[in-house]
């Protein structure tokens, strides 16, 4: 009789994708929570969970021990040192050889040739975390690589006898050989044909002697200049580059003169939270002259260790007082950090 086959579900997470979603710098409390709440959904599933090499170096300084206590304990698996695809190799040799399930968001696009199985329907899941609900699975297919499903074009070679080379087959061009020169005789020009050539010759030196007459020959009247622009013209702006790259000037160049001129890098400062961003939050900055000027403060710099969202510190309305960090000229935008 044939062994039954094993129902139980094998799972091999992006722990370095996970850890990242919706943010800039890695956490290991993101990763561990998104683990948990998979396992909450599938009680059997064994899970194997796979970081980068330079995971532990990338998280808050105060989850580097219990990250490495976890590896120790085999709770977290990392590739080898200089182990060629990375993390993602690492991944998918894991997953192909268990037959697994990959845990992730990414699509793995320059591994499609070799893993055509990511295509398979239940192969691949994403999941994200939803505020107020928690973390929420679902199965995907990966955005695919056109340029795999590209054909490649072969170079058709035939040697002089009719056979087709092949691998380690040496191709020797064949020499040319030079054409001999044929002795080009030159006609015999007769003499009815020599006075002509006689006339002209004559007439030509007519010609040049005319062109050294004193003669004057009126020049034509000069072409009028150009009208100068008009101060009407539209004149491109000093930010025209900034425009073209996509990166416009979020505040009025004014303004943002006179909030440089009042506060300094390193100096304090009091905004009100407006909005949210998927990485930050917008913080309003009130000028001597009544106007208000748009700052941001990345989710790095709302904490130590960083905040999983800027919600989960800020609200919206609140008064915070910050401090500034760093000034884009080009975009005319302020990042601050809360204090």
């Amino acid at each position: 009789m044939s062994p039954t086959r094993s129902t139980r579900l094998r799972v091999v997470v992006d722990g370095s994708n996970f850890a990242t979603e919706g943010r800039v710098t890695p956490s290991l409390a993101q990763l561990d929570e998104a683990v948990r709440a998979f396992a909450d959904e599938h009680p059997n599933a064994e899970m194997i969970v796979v970081a980068d090499a330079s995971f532990e170096h990338r998280v808050a300084p105060n989850e580097r021990a219990h990250f490495k206590g976890a590896e120790l304990a085999g709770e977290i698996v990392t590739p080898p040192a200089g182990a060629i695809g990375r993390g993602d190799a690492f991944i998918l040799k894991i997953a192909d050889r268990i037959k697994g399930v990959v845990l992730s968001n990414d699509s793995f696009q320059e591994f499609h040739d070799e893993y055509p199985w990511l295509f398979d329907e239940g192969r691949l899941i994403g999941g994200k975390p939803v505020k107020g609900v928690g973390w929420v699975f679902t199965p995907r297919l990966p955005v695919r690589n056109t340029k795999t499903s590209r054909p490649v074009k072969k170079l058709s070679v035939t040697l002089s006898d009719g056979t087709k080379p092949s691998i380690g087959t040496t191709l020797t061009p064949v020499k040319a050989t030079k054409a001999k020169k044929v002795p080009t005789k030159v006609a015999k020009v007769p003499r009815k044909a020599k006075k002509s050539l006689k006339v002209d010759v004559a007439e030509k030196r007519i010609v040049k002697a005319a062109k050294k007459s004193p003669v004057k020959v009126a020049k034509a009247p000069p072409k009028p200049k150009k009208a100068a622009k008009s101060a009407e013209a539209p004149v491109t702006p000093p930010s025209a580059v900034a425009l073209r790259r996509g990166r416009h000037p979020v505040n009025p160049e004014a303004d943002f003169a006179l909030f440089r001129s009042a506060h300094r890098i390193g100096s304090r400062l009091e905004g009100e939270v407006t909005a949210f961003t998927s990485h930050g939050a917008v913080i309003k900055v009130a000028l001597k002259n009544g106007q208000l000027i748009e700052c941001y403060a990345p989710t790095t710099s709302l904490g130590d260790p960083a905040p999983a969202r800027a919600r989960d510190v800020l609200k919206r309305g609140d008064r915070r007082t910050f401090r500034l960090v760093a000034v884009d000229a080009e975009r005319r935008i302020a990042e601050l950090a809360l204090l």
